[in-house]
């Protein structure tokens, strides 16, 4: 009668914050940022909004302000604006 809807068992390596506060990435090789919107953020990864979602490159550097220091990510899924990424 009923059917069970299963959920894909947890897989991420640490426990992520709901965050939603401003960020930017950095292409490589580059000095310009571009403004994100970071949504989740984990000890491994991060999930952000940005118009461009299309253009960013697989490899990137995540900053949690202009003068952070930043962290490679590689990223890991696509969908519409928003982009799921690994710290590498």
């Amino acid at each position: 009668m009923f059917s069970s809807v299963r959920r894909p068992k947890e897989q991420r390596k640490a426990s992520r914050r709901k965050i939603s506060a401003n960020g930017f990435i950095r292409l490589d090789g580059g000095f310009a940022v571009r403004p994100c919107v970071v949504i989740d953020l984990s000890d491994t990864g991060v999930k952000i909004s940005i118009d461009t979602a299309k253009s960013v490159p697989n490899i990137f550097t995540f900053l949690g302000s202009r003068t952070a220091v930043g962290r490679r990510a590689r990223v890991k899924w696509r969908r519409g604006s928003q982009i799921g990424a690994e710290f590498l």
